[in-house]
């Protein structure tokens, strides 16, 4: 054992950590938007009031910011929804969920990577509900990495796309990039994400060489109750066919 080793949390233990601190964040966080989002709303009802009342017509202006104030709170409040979601995503490593919603949480964490790198970000959860059981938080650090490795593979104005369905008793998922595709991402970070994420879920992984303009990382993952015997015990491969 190296040394200080013994003094770290474990991998998992870090994570909870990050999971229960997030969270609680996330509620304070909520309660600062409703009282900024109620004293917005005053604002805007007393300026009204004012300009009803005979007052000084640039009253309204304050009523203008105050709605201004209040799309921007809007705003605040979808993204710490998002947040919350990720941060109660590490509550259970063994667990069932659906993975439409997974990857709707996907979409939102890939947001504002994909808007900087000025990429179209396309994220299709299967046509029907498909349950998965197992760490949610693994598999979304497994497509976070292969959705990170489309993105660097397209030029601006490119497009990535994320299409899931099922596929006999597994799950298939299907990052596209509109570019050179390199397996493993351009990183060590995001290299070590892939597999973890894989290894988590015992996931078969390969790279579809599609055409010179087109590639794709393809993950199958088991589905349902699958997920727990495989978990852990399977050997990923990442396989160039």
């Amino acid at each position: 054992m190296a040394k200080g080793e013994a003094e770290r949390p474990t991998a998992r233990e870090g994570v909870l950590y990050f999971g229960r601190v997030a969270a609680g964040l996330s509620h304070e966080l909520s309660n600062v938007l409703n009282i900024i989002n109620e004293l917005a709303g005053l604002q805007r009802d007393i300026a009204a009031a004012a300009v009803e009342g005979g007052g000084d017509a640039r009253f309204a202006r304050f009523s203008d910011l105050a709605q201004r104030i209040k799309t921007q709170v809007s705003r605040g409040e979808a993204i710490n929804r998002g947040l919350h979601r990720f941060a109660h995503s590490v509550d259970n490593a063994d667990t069932s969920f659906d993975l439409g919603e997974l990857l709707g949480l996907l979409a939102f964490l890939e947001e504002r990577p994909a808007r900087l790198a000025r990429v179209a970000l396309d994220v299709h959860p299967p046509e029907h509900g498909l349950a998965l059981c197992g760490d949610p938080f693994s598999l979304l650090l497994a497509l976070h990495a292969c959705v990170g490795a489309a993105l660097r593979a397209c030029a601006e104005d490119g497009r990535v796309e994320v299409h899931a369905e099922a596929a006999g008793g597994a799950a298939r998922i299907r990052v596209t990039a509109t570019g050179s595709l390199p397996a493993e991402g351009a990183d060590a970070v995001s290299a070590a994400a892939f597999r973890a994420g894989a290894a988590a879920w015992g996931a078969a992984v390969c790279l579809d060489p599609g055409t010179d303009a087109q590639r794709s990382l393809v993950l199958s993952v088991p589905a349902a109750a699958a997920a727990r015997e495989a978990a852990g015990t399977a050997d990923p491969s990442l396989e160039v066919p």
